[in-house]
C-alpha cells in the first residue's frame, strides 16, 4: 500500500507541474509592438496571420490582442512551441505574434512565436522534440475510464486536437475545465468543456508514458 501512495503521489506532484506550466502560458502578460504585427508572407515565402485586434479571417475571428498594450496568453502559432523565454526574446527581437492560418495545409513560420495545441503539449510535457497530435500514441498510454483522470492527462482527438485536464467543474464530473491553444480564440487560455460532448466528438484521455 505505501509503494502505492508513493507513486500516485510522484505522479500528482508531476501533473500539478503541467498544469502550472500551462496556466503560465495561459497568465502570461507582455506588450507587443508594431513589428510583431504580420498579415501576409514572410521573408521564406510562408503566409502568416497574427491574432491582433487587426486581423479578421473569413472563417476565424480571433484577433485579440494590442499593439501598446498589456495582453493576457501566448498567442496561438501555427507549427510552433516556443518556451516561455523564446516567445520573450522573439518580440523583442521583432518576430510575429501567433499565427492564425485558416487553411491548415500551410506550413508555419519560423519568423514566428507561439505554440499551438501540441506545441503546448510538447513544451508542458518537456518532450524531446515538437510533436503533432498524431504523434501523441507514441508518448502516451490511454486512460479508460473517466473517474481515473488526473492533472496533466490530456483530451485528445489523434490529428485533430488535445487539450489539458485541469478539474471537473462539479461533483458530477459532467463538465471540465481545460486549457488548450486554439485557433478560434487565438491563444492559450482555460474553457469549459462539457465531457459527454468530447467523448462523443472522438477525443479520448491520455496519459503521459
Amino acid at each position: 500500500m505505501t509503494e502505492a501512495k508513493s507513486v500516485n503521489t510522484t505522479s500528482d506532484i508531476w501533473g500539478k507541474k503541467v498544469i502550472e506550466k500551462a496556466l503560465e502560458y495561459a497568465d502570461y502578460k507582455w506588450i507587443a509592438h508594431e513589428k510583431n504585427v504580420k498579415h501576409g508572407t514572410d521573408g521564406n515565402g510562408r503566409f502568416v496571420d497574427t491574432p491582433d485586434i487587426t486581423w479578421k479571417g473569413e472563417i476565424l475571428d480571433c484577433g485579440w490582442w494590442k499593439v501598446g498594450e498589456v495582453n493576457v496568453g501566448i498567442p496561438y502559432g501555427w507549427g510552433n512551441a516556443s518556451t516561455i523565454e523564446e516567445f520573450e526574446r522573439g518580440i523583442r527581437e521583432g518576430k510575429y505574434a501567433g499565427n492564425v492560418p485558416e487553411d491548415t495545409k500551410r506550413y508555419g513560420s519560423y519568423n514566428s512565436v507561439g505554440v499551438d495545441c501540441s506545441g503546448l503539449l510538447t513544451v508542458c510535457w518537456e518532450l524531446p522534440k515538437k510533436i503533432a497530435t498524431r504523434d501523441i500514441p507514441e508518448y502516451a498510454t490511454v486512460v479508460e475510464c473517466l473517474d481515473e483522470i488526473q492533472q496533466g492527462d490530456v483530451f485528445a482527438k489523434i490529428g485533430s486536437h488535445v487539450m489539458f485536464f485541469k478539474e471537473f467543474v462539479d461533483d458530477e464530473k459532467k463538465e471540465v475545465i481545460v486549457i488548450d491553444s486554439t485557433r478560434s480564440t487565438g491563444k492559450v487560455s482555460q474553457r469549459t468543456e462539457h465531457v459527454a460532448g468530447l467523448f462523443a466528438e472522438g477525443y479520448e484521455i491520455y496519459r503521459k508514458k
